[in-house]
């Protein structure tokens, strides 16, 4: 006689996602939202010029099969933050943050968030600082002098 295994320790854990005393767990996708996540993973990729390129076709037929307030990222949490009447703009960007914690995992999902979102100086100043300039680099202080 076969003996059931508990997999549950072995599951793939929820993403919890913090937003003040509110604390949303978005389930693992299931096969037909990681198709969907995949296929917006890549378009932001895109769109952020991470990576050069274009879609093909059948990531823009999966991207096209997303219905219009459909948040793959998400799941059924989407569904509770608006209830739980969350802004538009956050709940977006917890779309977008989980859709990379998903496809490409959380030090990628954390440093996209950081890159989009956190405030940077120039914006704490009232944004009139100048861009940064690129680094380059010093003469080499040691070796062969050529003088």
């Amino acid at each position: 006689m076969a003996t059931a295994v508990d997999f549950a320790e072995w599951a793939a854990p929820d993403l919890r996602l913090t937003l003040g005393e509110r604390t949303y767990k978005v389930a693992p996708p299931s096969v037909s939202r990681a198709r969907k996540i995949i296929a917006l993973a890549a378009r932001a990729e895109i769109n952020l010029r991470i990576v050069k390129g274009e879609l093909d076709e059948d990531t823009r037929e999966v991207i096209d099969s997303i219905g219009p307030i459909e948040r793959p990222g998400l799941g059924k949490a989407a569904a509770k933050m608006a209830a739980d009447d969350i802004d538009v703009e956050t709940i977006d960007r917890m779309e977008y943050y989980a859709i990379f914690y998903w496809a490409r995992g959380k030090i990628y999902a954390d440093a996209i968030a950081i890159a989009l979102w956190a405030p940077r100086a120039d914006a704490l100043d009232g944004g009139d600082a100048p861009a940064p300039k690129a680094r380059t680099r010093s003469p080499r202080k040691s070796g062969r002098s050529t003088a």
